[in-house]
């Protein structure tokens, strides 16, 4: 008896381990920001990889944890972020795109009522984070608020450099004509009506329900969006080596670069947000 008990015992931990072998095999995990990163996750995409067999689990962590969590092999993928961020990446494990899905442009509001044109609009208010900050500089420029060369950042564009019209006291800088105030994101929706016009992260104005009415300008360089377009990060070298991780990350990229995905952008972020042809790039034969 003490034998067949225990034969009973060795075969359900068999089948149990069996089970559990191919739970994982069907269970992809995937860090993201919230939205809208793990908005489409979980509305878009967990539909698409249910219907080929898959379960999909996403947990939305800050952007500062999300490319270890990947290295540490927490999650199969994140999706948060730039190819130019993700190539900052400092981390053992090697890191990269398998597609972008989708570009979050930095926009021009309008904000009080004095002034309708762009041109017309002397006070701006943008966002006093560097990268926010610098792209809201160069967004000015492209479209005439102030001159390419007075962009206030070093040259390869990571930091700010104010040598002239920068007012320290009140963080605000100025060529004579129009004055640009750097204040905190989370003020940006807020402080609106004080300014002609504010430059929103398309988060920022998503979040705040700012309506797309009011936008006059926005990111729109071919070559910026595809740069700049969020993608899905990966392990290369299990994407390369482990055919069971590669599997599930070629179900992954196909269900963010189907039309699911992008009709999901386009009806739920009421094109704030750009996810198309343009956007929604393959990049696994890249993967080396």
């Amino acid at each position: 008896m003490k034998k067949i008990g225990l034969f009973i015992l060795c075969l359900f931990t068999v089948v149990l381990g069996l089970t559990s072998c191919n739970n994982n095999a069907k269970t992809i995990t995937v860090c993201a920001s919230e939205v809208p990163h793990a908005d489409v996750l979980n509305n878009a995409v967990k539909a698409y990889l249910k219907e080929k067999g898959y379960t999909l689990k996403v947990k939305v962590l800050d952007w500062s944890e999300q490319n270890d969590a990947v290295a540490n092999k927490d999650f199969d993928a994140n999706y948060f972020q730039h190819e130019p961020f993700l190539n900052k990446y400092t981390g053992s494990t090697k890191l990269q795109f398998a597609c972008k899905v989708h570009y979050e442009p930095l926009g021009i509001y309008k904000g009080n009522n004095r002034v309708n044109e762009l041109k017309d609009g002397k006070t701006f208010e943008i966002c006093n984070d560097v990268s926010n900050a610098i792209r809201a500089f160069e967004l000015l420029a492209a479209k005439g608020v102030i001159s390419a060369d007075e962009i206030p950042a070093n040259s390869d564009k990571t930091s700010l450099d104010f040598t002239s019209g920068w007012n320290s006291s009140n963080d605000q800088w100025s060529n004579g004509n129009v004055t640009i105030k750097l204040i905190g994101e989370e003020y940006l929706v807020a402080g609106l009506k004080e300014y002609d016009f504010a430059l929103l992260p398309c988060n920022t104005a998503f979040t705040g329900n700012i309506s797309s009415d009011r936008r006059v300008a926005y990111e729109d360089d071919e070559a910026q969006v595809i740069s700049k377009a969020n993608g899905l990060a990966v392990r290369v070298n299990d994407y390369l080596n482990d055919e069971e991780y590669k599997t599930k990350i070629d179900v992954l990229t196909e269900a963010l670069l189907s039309t699911q995905t992008s009709d999901y952008f386009r009806t739920k972020f009421l094109g704030a947000m750009t996810c198309d042809s343009t956007t929604q790039i393959d990049l696994r034969s890249l993967i080396k």
